[in-house]
């Protein structure tokens, strides 16, 4: 059953794509349940941030993993394939490796995404949609996760999206001293955020978030205001930067809503950066002259800044990821052989027990023990004979003479005459 990854990332599609082939945490479940309905997929694992979607299978054929990846977004092949990569076997493995250690990450070496990945692994384990493959590559991966960050700088002072957010508004601002700052989201990446956010001195800071018990749980650890999401309409005009990181499928924030908090603030200017896929800020907002609406890819050139002292070490880790997927592929194969020699016993032992079964009940009707003797050896040569027989047949008259040899070997028939 050959490992197959299907997906797509910040380097092969736009945000504006990205958001229309994300899924959000809470749906992964139901996806990765329905990828494995079909018939030769037995098992998947779904990564969907904001910079990556893919689709991790056991599968029988490569155009059927495909299939159920376009099905799952109901879009054609042919609209999305351009942005699209498709990797099996040892390219799928090295890709995940290099995922997991941060190597794929817009921020080079960012240690947010194995945290992403071990949860997309837990959610399908504990949905019962792991087979031994998938699971022991996942495994491999946290493993040579930890040994790249362990053997190498790729990890040293640490960035990533969230870090490069709050590093663009201090390029902007100077310093974030008389700054009213608000996060719309509590989850991780909004908590992430705020932590490098902590280490900056700013005037003040408040949590909205659709939920306001999370929005509490979050702002009691930053010392900090919250409020609901429905109230944001009437707050937001007293914010100079806002963060935004939700896991909305539409914009929580609207052109209507920064034209009456702009005329409220009387035209003083609106930082927002937005962090979440699919946008949680209305792309038309930066119509307005004083809004500075920065999108997760908008903070590519900060992130380039942190890369350029990455790159030594990125070397060191793609070769410790070259020898730790060639490991895993040998093991892999080995699997492979495993399941057919398994395969061929569980079909021979099926055989055994027709034939035995058979043999007890004519004992037990009482024909005479030589002829069921007789009956059990006939029975068992025959259909231990059926396979082999119908191959050679098959290969003699293909006239296939590699395959026939092959056969003379595998049958230890060499000494044996044909007529």
């Amino acid at each position: 059953m050959p490992l197959i990854v299907v997906g797509l990332n910040h380097k092969t599609a736009s945000i504006g794509i990205r958001e229309k082939m994300s899924i959000a945490e809470h749906d992964i479940a139901e996806a990765v349940e329905n990828i494995c309905l079909q018939k030769g997929i037995d098992s998947c694992i779904i990564i969907s941030t904001c910079n990556r979607t893919e689709f991790y299978m056991s599968c029988d054929k490569t155009e059927l993993a495909i299939n159920q990846f376009c099905n799952w977004f109901a879009l054609p092949l042919e609209s999305i394939q351009q942005h699209l990569y498709i990797k099996d076997e040892l390219a799928c493995i090295e890709h995940l490796f290099a995922v997991a250690s941060g190597l794929d990450s817009m921020v080079l070496g960012e240690a947010q995404i194995l945290g992403q990945v071990k949860s997309s692994y837990a959610i399908s384990k504990q949905h019962k949609k792991l087979d031994i493959l998938l699971e022991r590559l996942f495994q491999s991966a946290f493993r040579v996760a930890k040994s790249v960050r362990s053997d190498t700088d790729i990890g040293k002072n640490p960035v990533s999206i969230a870090n490069s957010a709050v590093q663009l508004s201090k390029q902007i601002f100077g310093k974030l001293s008389q700054q009213n700052i608000l996060m719309i989201s509590a989850g991780s990446t909004a908590e992430l955020l705020l932590r490098y956010l902590n280490k900056h001195a700013y005037h003040k800071l408040s949590i909205c978030n659709r939920s306001l018990e999370n929005a509490r749980k979050l702002a009691e650890q930053f010392n900090c205001d919250s409020f609901e999401l429905n109230n944001l309409i009437n707050r937001i005009a007293d914010f100079d930067l806002i963060f935004t990181a939700t896991a909305s499928k539409t914009p929580v924030i609207d052109s209507k809503m920064i034209k009456e908090a702009l005329k409220q603030r009387k035209h003083r200017p609106m930082v927002i950066i937005d962090l979440a896929v699919p946008r949680d800020v209305e792309v038309g907002v930066k119509k307005f002259n004083d809004i500075f609406y920065y999108a997760v890819d908008d903070l590519q050139k900060v992130i380039n800044q942190n890369i350029k002292n990455r790159q030594f070490s990125a070397i060191q880790a793609k070769q410790i990821i070259t020898v730790e997927a060639e490991t895993f592929l040998y093991w892999l194969k080995g699997q492979q052989h495993t399941q057919l020699i398994h395969n061929f016993q569980k079909e021979t032992a099926k055989i055994r027990k027709y034939s035995l079964d058979k043999a007890l009940k004519k004992l037990k009707n009482g024909t005479d023990a030589e002829e069921v003797l007789f009956y059990l050896a006939n029975n068992l040569t025959n259909k231990l004979n059926h396979a082999p027989v119908k191959a050679i047949r098959t290969a003699i008259q293909s006239g296939d003479l590699i395959k026939i040899k092959h056969i003379r070997q595998l049958l230890n028939l060499d000494n044996n005459n044909d007529t």
